[in-house]
């Protein structure tokens, strides 16, 4: 027999198990609107609220939406920056040392392997820019020295 844990559900969840909550990462601008309007519909009209707490929480909404916007303009922008730094290295000679793990037998860490050798092209990959030497990809950030 299965026993089910109900923790951290709601009575909706219970009663109605097809259904679940969705999870959001983030409020966007609609749903703090639709959080305010809802509070205003639902305030005491012989105590209404102050306007101006209101006004403060859009005011600082919208600087919280303008800072995430330029957070993803730099990384934008160092992405680009280090894929023209990279892309100079094309027809270069590179020293690199990438780390190899650990030995599959021991476990124990392996000293780096060094690589040297013309760079032929770039690639750019979620950890940013990759340089190809040969067949081998090397991790921008593994270049030790340049000549």
């Amino acid at each position: 027999m299965e026993i089910q844990s109900n923790y951290g559900r709601t009575l909706g969840d219970i009663s109605n198990p097809g259904t679940g909550q969705v999870q959001s990462k983030s409020l966007d601008q609609q749903d703090f609107l639709k959080i305010m309007i809802e509070q205003m519909r639902q305030q005491n009209p012989l105590e209404p609220q102050d306007n101006s707490q209101f006004f403060t929480q859009i005011a600082q909404f919208d600087t919280l939406d303008t800072m995430r916007e330029i957070a993803t303009s730099l990384k934008l922008l160092t992405s680009v920056s280090e894929l023209a730094n990279a892309s100079a290295l094309v027809g270069r000679t590179v020293t690199a040392y990438i780390n190899l793990g650990p030995d599959p037998d021991t476990g124990f860490p392996r000293d780096p392997e060094k690589v040297t050798g013309v760079v032929d092209r770039i690639t750019f990959d979620t950890t940013g820019p990759v340089v190809h030497v040969g067949d081998r990809a090397i991790p921008f950030g593994a270049v030790q020295e340049i000549s």
